[in-house]
């Protein structure tokens, strides 16, 4: 998580300081502005199709989110992190994501329903600086939409960063896409 939060920040800086110096620049070709590079792994079969019914899966007995899920995080364009990610019937999430486990890749959060297919998530996480000190915390928040099929889901995010009284300082959004992982 440590991991993902520095990439995050780093990437937005960076996209940031392309797009003020860079005119008519668009994210996927920023001069200087290094994507993550996540290996093609998941293998064949894995993701369900959108928008086709999961067949041979268990009957969907709570709300449309629960399950599990391969999600890529997108800032300006760019992928900046990817995980697996599952929603629990209890309104409870555990994100696995991109990163060396001993930075601390597995969060967990709640989440609510707001509407037919919509869900909002809130993911606290303890930062860290280099050496391993408690720097603050960072809290995610997502809105995301279902698709008819159940299959996919997207929507906006944003990770706000406070220090360890409590103040901000800083912020970072875009947007998460996420396919389901079929049994």
């Amino acid at each position: 998580m440590q991991r993902r939060i520095k990439t995050i920040t780093i990437t937005g800086a960076l996209l940031a300081l392309a797009v003020s110096v860079v005119p008519n620049a668009t994210a996927c070709s920023l001069p200087g502005v290094s994507p993550l590079r996540v290996p093609a792994i998941l293998p064949p079969g894995l993701l369900a199709a959108p928008g086709q019914a999961m067949a041979g899966a268990p009957a969907q007995s709570g709300p449309a989110i629960v399950g599990l899920w391969s999600v890529v995080f997108y800032s300006g364009g760019a992928i900046v992190d990817e995980a697996f990610d599952a929603w629990h019937g209890d309104g409870t999430e555990i994100l696995n994501d991109f990163t060396d486990p001993i930075e601390g890749n597995v969060c967990l959060g709640v989440w609510t329903q707001t509407g037919p297919q919509t869900f909002k998530l809130k993911h606290p996480s303890w930062t860290f600086d280099t050496s391993g000190n408690l720097t603050g915390t960072a809290l995610i928040q997502e809105t995301v939409a279902v698709a008819a099929g159940g299959n996919q889901y997207e929507g906006p995010y944003s990770i706000s960063f406070f220090d360890t009284s409590g103040n901000p300082v800083g912020a970072f959004t875009g947007t998460i896409k996420a396919s389901r992982i079929t049994p």
